[in-house]
């Protein structure tokens, strides 16, 4: 019996995404979108611009009490950031 090379519809789709970086991409995007879900409506209304470089998160916020108070809470965001995104998107956060 001959071997048939047929892949599900998914996992091409998925392999596809991998290979050409779009499920970073897609994951940023969706962080972005979802942010007050991730951290809060507080947070997110103090959040002026959020930039992803590499694994970095630089966030611009507001208020300089709200920095200091999440630089202590600095790897429960990026947990979860990426526990929400279901990968390791991020390594870092940087306040600013």
């Amino acid at each position: 019996m001959k071997k048939s090379n047929l892949i599900k519809v998914g996992d091409a789709i998925n392999a596809f995404l991998k290979q050409e970086k779009l499920d970073v991409k897609i994951s940023r995007f969706t962080v972005k979108n979802s942010w007050s879900d991730i951290v809060g409506e507080h947070v997110a209304n103090n959040t002026l611009e959020m930039v992803f470089n590499d694994t970095v998160l630089f966030l611009t916020l507001k208020s300089a009490p709200l920095k200091q108070e999440l630089s202590f809470n600095k790897q429960k965001i990026i947990d979860n950031i990426n526990h929400f995104c279901g990968n390791k998107l991020i390594t870092d956060i940087v306040f600013k």
